[in-house]
């Protein structure tokens, strides 16, 4: 069966979210690593972290 009003219910988009390895490996072609201190964090964290 059919819902009666299919757009009375919006769902929310999923966000997306990068794997954490393969922003490791996007640094490493750019020749650039990350810091020790900042190697177990997400990537939500080091936006925090380096927000203006």
């Amino acid at each position: 069966m059919t819902k009666p009003y299919p757009h009375s219910v919006k769902e929310k988009p999923v966000k997306f979210i990068p794997n954490p390895q393969n922003y490791e490996t996007s640094l490493q072609y750019e020749g650039m690593r990350l810091k020790q201190e900042n190697k177990g964090k997400t990537i939500e964290q080091l936006r925090r972290k380096y927000a203006q």
